[in-house]
């Protein structure tokens, strides 16, 4: 029974601490919190996301359990181990959370949760002590990155930074299949582009609260990650195209949620 929990919670922060959920984290934020933040968590998703990939492929260390295959664990992955993407995903979030909110709660949550995170990949056996201590390192200074950048007060530099994040996404989307960096910061751009209409919408968001808007954002979040790919794959392709495509529209929609206090 005890083995079976503690597989569960293994589990449950593995599938925690991907992409996937640590980007509708940053939706919820910026539904139902602070803009600004949300966003600038996003762009901290993507350049992780982006970086991760790049620096995998870099340095091409295999997982610890390659050479002896009988001795892979259950929750046994593909790919390269160096850094690790799970660490370094949600210290970038988290770590950008704790700046832009500066709250001494929220820096110390956010430690925990990236430390337990880090203890559960090595007690998983899925990677090193070294992959995901990197992991960490790479995913703070993501966010340092960001934070620095994005709250400069130059709008070059702040425009800059988002090319620069987009740009390392491309590559990552298109040498080497993986779309998030790409498609989650392409949603902040646009965002940034509608920041003119949901500040007219601030005033009239009586009858479309921020605790609604987290549920539905939830929900729609949801329906699109599970039904969209099928659509898109069906239209156009799955290859890379089609995959920044979905995660552009699987993090802008939801995000859209409070311009509906307009109508």
């Amino acid at each position: 029974m005890e083995g079976g929990i503690f597989r569960f919670f293994l589990q449950f922060m593995h599938y925690a601490t991907l992409p996937c959920v640590m980007a509708l984290v940053c939706v919820v934020i910026f539904v139902a919190g602070d803009r600004k933040g949300g966003k600038a968590m996003m762009l901290s998703l993507s350049v992780a996301a982006g970086l991760n990939t790049l620096l995998k492929v870099l340095f091409r260390v295999p997982r610890p359990w390659i050479m002896h295959a009988e001795s892979a664990p259950f929750l046994a992955e593909g790919g390269f181990s160096f850094p690790c993407l799970h660490t370094q995903v949600i210290a970038a979030v988290l770590c950008s959370f704790a700046l832009i909110f500066g709250k001494r709660q929220s820096r110390y949550l956010s430690a925990a949760v990236i430390c337990i995170t880090a203890a559960v990949r090595v007690m998983s056996g899925v990677q090193s002590a070294g992959d995901v201590l990197a992991g960490i390192a790479a995913g703070i200074l993501c966010a340092v990155f960001v934070y620095l950048f994005r709250y400069s007060g130059n709008a070059v530099v702040y425009r800059l930074t988002g090319g620069i994040v987009f740009m390392m996404g491309i590559a990552a989307a298109f040498f080497f299949d993986d779309p998030w960096g790409a498609g989650s910061a392409l949603t902040v751009f646009v965002l940034d582009l509608l920041e003119p209409i949901f500040a007219k919408a601030d005033g009239r968001r009586i009858c479309f609260g921020k605790l609604y808007g987290a549920v539905f954002a939830i929900g729609i979040y949801a329906g699109i990650y599970i039904f969209l790919p099928f659509l898109i794959e069906w239209l156009i392709t799955p290859l890379w195209p089609g995959q920044i495509l979905i995660v552009f529209l699987l993090t802008l929609f939801p995000s859209l949620l409070p311009l509906l206090s307009i109508f």
